[in-house]
């Protein structure tokens, strides 16, 4: 199996397992209404013929309204078998809000890059309040949806995922989390607090989280950077290079 199939089908198996996605004729629809962002809900996997194309979009389309979402999202990659699928979602109003990087670890070891007055730590459940905390602030998300990402990385702690705090003098001030499947595994939420970046607390939770992938025996060590951002800069310093891009192409609905 070629590397950008392996990470699509991370992908896949991680929208399903996680709760929120239905296989779909010919795509893989994920939705959860109580995390409104496009990199969780959207139709993926897609694999239609162009006669088959205008029906999926409509379906997904009555998927979303139906359950009063403000917008539907295709994420596109280079696996989706119908190449002119992006010019029949422009035509039909979708624009491409972001594109990021799948990138893949390629480097022996990069050990000598944790900053070693950081202090990273495998946390347990019990301390899934500080993490979250901890995420939230450094993202900027809405404190509403602390419960459902609570809820969601606490399933994922009982099925082998790993979440991280980061401290420097005892203080926490990053975060980020380890899910493995199909032989990969998969950073998630790499964060600072604002307070404490550019000292070196993103890169040795991601190498941390890299080495423990190792360990666990993963073939693919992959993470996701908005493409031509300074995130993707800073990966690529740690040893990291693209595998390939995925674009979310998102249309406004009216939901009633």
């Amino acid at each position: 199996m070629r590397r950008i199939e392996k990470l699509e089908e991370f992908w896949r198996s991680f929208v399903l397992a996680s709760g929120w996605g239905e296989d779909v004729d010919g795509a893989v629809v994920t939705w959860c209404s109580d995390l409104p962002m496009h990199t969780v809900n959207h139709a993926t996997d897609i694999s239609v013929d162009r006669d088959e194309a205008e029906d999926l979009i409509d379906r997904v389309t009555t998927y979303f309204l139906s359950r009063g979402f403000p917008y539907v999202c295709f994420r596109i990659s280079p696996l989706t078998r119908l190449r002119s699928l992006t010019s029949l979602l422009e035509d039909r109003g979708f624009e491409k809000k972001e594109e990021r990087s799948i990138m893949v670890y390629r480097r022996g070891s990069a050990e000598d890059k944790m900053n070693p007055g950081v202090e990273v730590r495998e946390i347990s459940k019990s301390e899934m309040g500080v993490w979250v905390d901890i995420v939230f602030a450094a993202f900027g998300w809405p404190t509403e949806w602390k419960a459902a990402v609570e809820k969601r990385f606490v399933g994922w702690m009982g099925r082998g995922g790993k979440c991280y705090l980061a401290y420097i003098e005892g203080k926490p001030v990053g975060a980020c989390v380890l899910i493995s499947l199909v032989d990969t595994g998969r950073i998630f939420a790499v964060g600072t607090l604002e307070k404490y970046r550019r000292r070196g607390v993103g890169t040795t939770l991601t190498v941390r989280a890299v080495m423990d992938s190792i360990r666990q025996g993963n073939r693919l060590h992959t993470l996701e950077a908005v493409k031509g951002g300074s995130a993707e800069r800073l990966y690529e310093k740690m040893g990291f290079v693209t595998d390939h891009a995925i674009s979310y192409y998102v249309k406004e609905l009216c939901a009633t």
